[in-house]
């Protein structure tokens, strides 16, 4: 004996409406049928009391009486709502419900208006969810976040001012180690030589790094906001302001079709220059550096990627290289390591992320994604750090 049929839309439907009943109760959500009018409860499974706390001879009584359970600042756009769905457009709304649990329960509500044969609307039928947890889900997470903006804000404040106090008591050591080297230098011994040239180098390093760590929270104290900005404009600019360092190594650059993005031009034009700077300061000793400079179209964002031909970089240590004041190979030559401790900063601002992708002695792709139609709300407070 066959207990189901197949309708004209191809579905599978009981010959019992029994089972249909049965099935309506297996489900956590209150499903719900209206006259369009809002006066007759076509239909309503026993889901709706645990949700609304009311009991379902109530609302057969008196189907406008949910609206008494709902939240009374919620109330007027769930009226609208009602208003809306039976004039035939479908309803997509979250509310607050339940008074007997002080409202903290939340509810989506999804429904459609059902037609008849002729076209006219013949019930207005849907669902209601309960997304309390959910909710609460959404205001730790939104706690958490303004927590860790806070932080942020706090670490960036402090970056800032910290390295502005410690530039003076730096320039009165640096003056004073000076005044020392012109009034006694030539009372020095050999030995004392030596220790005068470990504070001056001293001085000078902790000045670089000063002035690094300020750099690095300017990522964010001096940020602009995100515009259209053609990339390959902002890379050429790039490229110019490193003119004399090209020159100086003899660097091959190639760069592809660049494409437009939103960005904050000035950042965009750091990390190309950043980019840039690493690659042809770290090719291979008495080689040329070539530099290949390439953007991939993802569906959500454009790839960059800044490939050179250098010695490459082991994987274990791909991500340190990343760290604030990671010197590597050029410590000796006055290098911080911040460059690319800044670059991964502003691409994490942008909402994008950066990588590398290199095998040891078969040079070094830097990749960094741009997300597209970032705009300038969206960039608000974005700090993964």
């Amino acid at each position: 004996m066959n207990s189901a049929r197949t309708d004209d839309e191809n579905r599978v439907v009981p010959d019992d409406p029994d089972l249909l009943l049965q099935l309506t109760e297996y489900t956590d959500d209150s499903l719900w049928m209206f006259s369009p009018d809002w006066k007759e409860v076509i239909f309503a499974n026993s889901r709706y009391e645990d949700i609304f706390g009311e009991p379902l001879s109530t609302l057969e009584d008196d189907p406008r009486s949910f609206l008494e359970a709902v939240h009374p600042d919620d109330r007027d756009s769930v009226v609208a709502a009602m208003e809306e769905l039976s004039g035939g457009e479908p309803a997509d709304l979250e509310f607050r419900v339940d008074p007997a649990d002080n409202y903290e329960t939340w509810v989506w509500v999804q429904a459609q208006p059902v037609y008849d044969d002729s076209g006219e609307i013949a019930a207005l039928a849907g669902y209601t969810r309960d997304i309390t947890r959910r909710k609460e889900y959404q205001r730790e997470l939104e706690h958490h976040r303004e927590a860790l903006e806070k932080s942020n804000e706090s670490l960036r404040e402090f970056a800032y001012i910290a390295s502005h106090d410690l530039q003076e008591p730096l320039r009165m050591v640096s003056s004073y180690v000076d005044l020392l080297e012109r009034e006694y230098g030539d009372q020095f011994d050999d030995e004392a030589e030596e220790y005068m040239e470990f504070a001056v180098n001293g001085a000078k390093r902790m000045k670089r790094m000063i002035n690094s760590l300020l750099e690095y929270s300017r990522v964010h104290t001096q940020a602009e906001e995100f515009d259209e900005v053609d990339a390959a404009e902002v890379f050429e600019s790039a490229r110019q302001d490193l003119e004399l360092l090209i020159a100086d190594h003899s660097a091959e650059i190639t760069v592809g079709d660049l494409p437009t993005v939103s960005a904050d031009r000035d950042q965009l034009g750091q990390v190309f220059q950043n980019l840039l700077k690493n690659s042809i300061e770290h090719a291979e000793k008495d080689g040329t550096p070539r530099i290949d400079v390439t953007v991939t179209d993802r569906p959500e964002a454009y790839e960059f990627a800044v490939a050179d031909n250098g010695p490459g970089i082991p994987a274990d240590e791909q991500d340190d290289v990343f760290d604030i004041f990671r010197q590597g190979a050029n410590a000796e030559a006055g290098n911080t390591g911040i460059g690319l401790a800044i670059t991964r900063r502003i691409v994490q601002r942008h909402g994008g992320e950066i990588w590398i992708e290199s095998e040891k002695g078969e040079g070094a792709a830097f990749k960094f994604t741009i997300p597209k139609g970032l705009n300038v709300a969206e960039s608000e407070g974005v700090d993964h750090e």
